[in-house]
């Protein structure tokens, strides 16, 4: 005996849930410890860093475990082949191009220069900045948007208006990252936007393509590193 429709949209109407819950709670938490950060309760540079990306990477880590635990074959979802690669270099050289234009058109640089430091720079920062942009987030993030919310969003939606997934997808993946930036100008925050929305949409329309994260942690990976390598302190 089949599972009625009903009974089989209740497991994907669940991860969404818990999903834009664990991004809710991810969002708030970082803004807090942005908060405490700024007035001084963290004075520590490295401490600021791992409070604000384990204040995100939790609650993701803990939305994707509970959405995914009773999914089947979880390793194919990160199978990488040349295929993957390619696109993922593609994608990657289109949004750091608009991303470069945007900011040369907004500020007059491309943002990807060495950042000034005032005496030596603290290794320990760098490495754990380095590897929190370039390795966890990516691998979190993609999980997280691209390998359960798109695709659950998917399978709630017909052939023809599934690319409403990718869609809706990298517009939340936007918000967030607006959001979880502190500071900035709003010509800055509409960059991040834009950037953000055409990488969701094309890692997105690649996974939709594929059914597989790896070419999207890919290449939100490099891109990632593209800005940590040009602004690296010299």
């Amino acid at each position: 005996m089949q599972p009625s429709p009903e009974v089989q949209a209740r497991p994907r109407e669940r991860a969404v849930l818990v999903v834009f819950v664990a991004i809710v709670v991810a969002v708030v938490l970082e803004r807090i410890v942005g908060g405490v950060a700024r007035t001084g309760g963290l004075p520590d540079p490295v401490a600021q860093v791992l409070a604000s990306d384990l204040a995100v990477w939790v609650p993701l880590v803990v939305g994707a475990v509970v959405a995914l635990r009773r999914t089947r074959a979880v390793r194919s979802l990160f199978r990488l082949d040349l295929a993957d690669v390619v696109a993922a270099i593609g994608i990657v050289v289109v949004c750091r191009a608009v991303d470069a234009v945007m900011s040369l058109s907004f500020f007059g640089t491309t943002g990807l220069t060495p950042v000034p430091t005032l005496g030596p720079p603290s290794a320990a920062l760098l490495l754990v900045a380095a590897i929190g942009t370039c390795v966890v987030s990516p691998i979190i993030e993609e999980v997280v948007f691209r390998g359960i919310l798109q695709r659950r969003l998917a399978d709630a939606l017909t052939p023809r208006t599934r690319f409403l997934a990718v869609i809706v997808t990298a517009f939340v993946f936007a918000i967030v990252h607006v959001l979880i930036t502190t500071g900035g100008s709003t010509l800055g925050g509409f960059e991040v936007f834009v950037t953000t929305f055409l990488l969701g949409l094309l890692t997105g329309t690649l996974v939709a393509m594929t059914d597989r994260i790896g070419g999207a942690i890919l290449a939100h990976a490099v891109f990632n590193a593209v800005a940590v390598v040009a602004t690296w302190p010299r």
